[in-house]
């Protein structure tokens, strides 16, 4: 059904809202999502603002399942241009798609696993469902490799006690995972490292001379090891 020209209207002026608010969380921090700021930057009034956005933990909600599924549709686009079979390829491709996207949008990167917005607190049934897409396009990947016996998880089955269960057990009640814990744990492991590596880059951890190709450098390195360590055949 085509879209009225009121509806059409009121989705441009969200988009506009978004944009300006990630102008200044890029300018300023998130300290600086302000509805009266962006208000006052469209030459609009404040309560005419909050017809499109009840409030500024609204609009930071907004932005962050934004975020989540701009990143979550970049793996799936990255998963989806290699083969079915090809399940330590897809692996890699999710991995340098996750640095690439958090290296193009770092403010946004920064919203989702950074600097939070002050005095905000996230509504999980709002946001989790948008945070648990790109774990599970991972998680997606390893269990398809199992499934199709090209996954050796023998040494993984081995080491995985009772005692890691239960620490990966409410992880694996949130998003749903009826497949093999042990399978879990290892995704869940290895994507935290692509994570950590990230995140060093993002906020500055690295030695600051280090120019971006040589943390590619590192970050390709320890991809490349990915599907050994997980013995993907």
């Amino acid at each position: 059904m085509a879209s009225t020209r009121r509806e059409r209207i009121r989705a441009a002026t969200i988009t506009e809202i978004k944009k300006i608010a990630r102008q200044h969380m890029a300018e300023k921090g998130a300290a600086a999502l302000s509805l009266r700021a962006i208000a006052r930057e469209m030459g609009m009034t404040s309560p005419a603002l909050y017809r499109y956005f009840a409030n500024r933990d609204a609009l930071g909600t907004a932005l962050i399942v934004d975020a989540y599924n701009a990143l979550a549709d970049a793996l799936e686009a990255a998963r989806e241009a290699c083969t079915q079979d090809d399940h330590a390829g897809r692996l890699a491709a999710i991995a340098h798609a996750y640095r690439d996207w958090a290296l193009a949008s770092p403010q946004e990167y920064a919203l989702i696993f950074g600097t939070p917005i002050p005095a905000y607190e996230a509504p999980p049934d709002v946001t989790s469902p948008a945070a648990a897409r790109g774990m599970m396009v991972f998680l997606g990947v390893l269990d398809a490799a199992q499934q199709s016996g090209k996954a050796d998880l023998s040494d993984v089955h081995a080491a995985f006690s009772p005692a890691l269960q239960g620490q990966v057990q409410p992880w694996i009640d949130k998003l749903n995972f009826s497949g093999d814990p042990a399978l879990f744990y290892l995704a869940l492991s290895n994507w935290g490292m692509i994570h950590g590596l990230v995140s060093l880059e993002i906020f500055g951890h690295l030695d600051p001379n280090m120019a971006k190709e040589t943390s590619g450098a590192l970050f390709r390195t320890e991809v490349e090891t990915l599907a050994k360590r997980l013995k993907l055949k």
